[in-house]
């Protein structure tokens, strides 16, 4: 959807440059070594949206104080399948982590756990926490409360965040299922990215003050909102995202979530992983989730239409393109990260 000039960057370049970035902005090696995962995931899965396209926002981010660089993150109480954990104002990608962890550990020995996370700022692709359950044969859930971006349903007032969740499932041998949706049609990020680039937004992306559909993206800035998805039906789950993540965490919820109106109110984080071996042999799930996915992929298609897709598989082909070719990022991106290295007096620059 995004039709822009793109420069293939090799992964250990952006990955090296990335981390000294984080380092010149206060992160200690380990955490610059969580957030650099993050990121370089993101892109590399093609998520534009939450990948190193974020990183000029979040280097303002840690040098005015919003984002802790050097963040005391602690378990804040737990029971053998739960924890609450908090992220003292510092990037999600790093209490994010640390919470996913303990989940799946718990989750190790309890078959179910959950953690949340409270007082996060931003925590990139919901994605990459989902996933890291997978490798231990765990179904993996990730989801965020986000700042206020959509209107009630049929008001004009931003009251809720488009609030993403995603779900990673094994599937043995293949890359896991991966569904990773905001509750808006498209990220605030994307949005963001068209306007720099001067494009119009497609029909049913945004709307404007006044709750009507727009394709300008500056509408969506000066006022407006996200379009949810299944109109009543994504306002509703944004707002039980808001309260597992935000009201339950004790973080902030609603308007009162990141930067609006010139408060400063934090994120929650919700995780959750499941245990494949406490309900039945792994090897047999295997077997089961890959005869669910073959009935999709052998269905008949519409007509137009050349393959049936499953979540995450156009990812992960963009993903392996990644790995051979180089990690797609467009130039504005690459303009904003040579910027940010050069306020920080780095020789690097991609």
């Amino acid at each position: 959807m995004i039709d822009a000039p793109t420069h293939r960057v090799p992964v250990d370049v952006l990955k090296a440059f990335t981390h000294k970035l984080l380092q010149h902005h206060g992160l200690s090696d380990e955490h610059a070594d969580i957030m650099t995962a993050n990121l370089l995931e993101a892109d590399m899965r093609g998520v534009k949206s939450h990948g190193h396209f974020l990183m000029s926002r979040y280097a303002g981010w840690l040098d005015d104080g919003y984002m802790n660089p050097r963040p005391n993150i602690r378990v804040v109480h737990e029971t053998p399948s739960t924890v609450l954990v908090d992220a003292d104002c510092g990037p999600g990608h790093l209490a994010g982590a640390v919470t996913m962890q303990i989940v799946i550990a718990k989750a190790g020995e309890s078959g179910c756990a959950t953690g949340l996370t409270r007082q996060s700022r931003h925590y990139g692709a919901a994605a990459h926490y989902a996933l890291m359950a997978t490798s231990r044969d765990m179904i993996g859930y990730s989801a965020t409360n986000a700042g206020p971006t959509m209107f009630a349903f049929g008001g004009r007032e931003r009251v809720i965040g488009n609030n993403p969740i995603a779900y990673a499932i094994p599937t043995g041998p293949t890359r896991p299922l991966v569904l990773d949706m905001a509750m808006s049609t498209a990220a605030n990020g994307r949005i963001a990215i068209m306007q720099r680039l001067g494009q119009e937004l497609p029909q049913g992306w945004a709307l404007d003050k006044v709750g009507q559909p727009t394709t300008n993206p500056a509408d969506f800035f000066d006022d407006g909102a996200g379009a949810p998805i299944g109109g009543p039906k994504g306002i509703g789950l944004a707002q039980v995202v808001d309260v597992v993540a935000g009201v339950l965490s004790g973080s902030g919820y609603g308007p009162s979530v990141g930067r609006a109106n010139g408060a400063s109110g934090t994120i929650g984080h919700t995780f959750q992983a499941i245990d494949v071996e406490s309900f039945m042999p792994v090897d047999r799930f295997y077997e089961r989730i890959t005869d669910q996915i073959q009935h999709f992929h052998e269905s008949s298609v519409a007509d137009g239409v050349d393959e049936i897709v499953i979540p995450g598989e156009l990812e992960w082909r963009a993903y392996e393109e990644s790995i051979t070719l180089g990690i797609p990022l467009i130039e504005p991106i690459i303009m904003d990260l040579n910027e940010v290295a050069k306020r920080k007096r780095m020789a690097d620059r991609l």
